[in-house]
């Protein structure tokens, strides 16, 4: 695990309230929001945020998975569909027209995907957006091929069954599916990552935040030089440069 990300800002809170706690009678802040109290009630919150994200994430990783089964061989497929039609006598402008669509499909899916580590400040799900799109753009353009074969259904009746316009549009029906469900599984998933970066990021009241007023008060009591102090001064928190919200889109709009 990263030591920048949000599970340590709150495995250090942690250490931090152990501290406090063992302080006694000589930690008695005026400000409220540091209180022992405050500071338990903060670090559970803290931890429950973090539970959400990982509760999330599993059901958006198994969609995101099970969207890459779906997809998975699709341009060796419309290679062997285009090579069907070509084979099938029929006009060359018309071939000509299926490669057209083909080389959509294959522009539409050339980038890697990015993946996105939880465990990090960064949100390397920043280009989910494009791929996103992406499985939208190749879909869009698999149903354009299928359109394309069905008007001229004359030329392209293969006797594979894989090949064949039904197959083909199940094909198309599960791609769309799975995109579906990445979509829904990407709203409780971005709204559980809102949540984790207002306790931890918020300003004044988020946990980095008064990580950094626990320690200027601890300072202020027992000192700069002090063992008290010193303990707790090495404790690294860490505010990310952006909120780490982002997911794909739930539509293309």
């Amino acid at each position: 695990m990263a030591e920048t990300g949000h599970a340590k800002n709150v495995a250090n809170f942690g250490v931090l309230v152990s501290y406090v706690e063992g302080y006694g009678a000589t930690y008695t802040p005026s400000n409220t929001s540091i209180t022992l109290t405050a500071l338990e009630a903060k670090l559970g919150l803290a931890e429950d945020s973090l539970e959400g994200v990982l509760t999330a994430l599993a059901p958006w990783k198994n969609a995101v998975n099970a969207r890459e089964t779906s997809y998975e061989g699709l341009q060796k497929l419309v290679t062997r569909v285009v090579n069907s039609f070509a084979a099938s006598g029929a006009d060359q402008n018309a071939v000509n027209d299926a490669k057209s669509i083909k080389r959509k499909i294959d522009g539409a899916r050339a980038k890697a995907l990015p993946k996105d580590d939880p465990e990090t400040p960064e949100n390397e799900s920043q280009g989910h957006s494009v791929s996103q799109r992406s499985y939208s753009q190749t879909a869009e353009f698999f149903d354009e091929l299928i359109a394309f074969l069905s008007t001229n259904s004359g030329f392209y009746n293969p006797n594979e069954a894989a090949l064949k316009l039904t197959a083909l549009t199940t094909r198309s029906g599960e791609m769309k599916a799975a995109n579906s469900e990445v979509n829904g599984t990407a709203v409780p998933l971005s709204n559980a990552r809102i949540a984790r970066d207002v306790q931890l990021y918020t300003l004044t009241s988020g946990l980095v935040d008064l990580a950094g007023l626990v320690k200027k008060y601890v300072k202020s009591v027992y000192g700069a030089d002090s063992l008290q102090f010193k303990q707790i001064s090495g404790l690294v928190f860490r505010k990310v440069k952006k909120l780490t919200a982002e997911l794909p889109p739930v539509s293309d709009d």
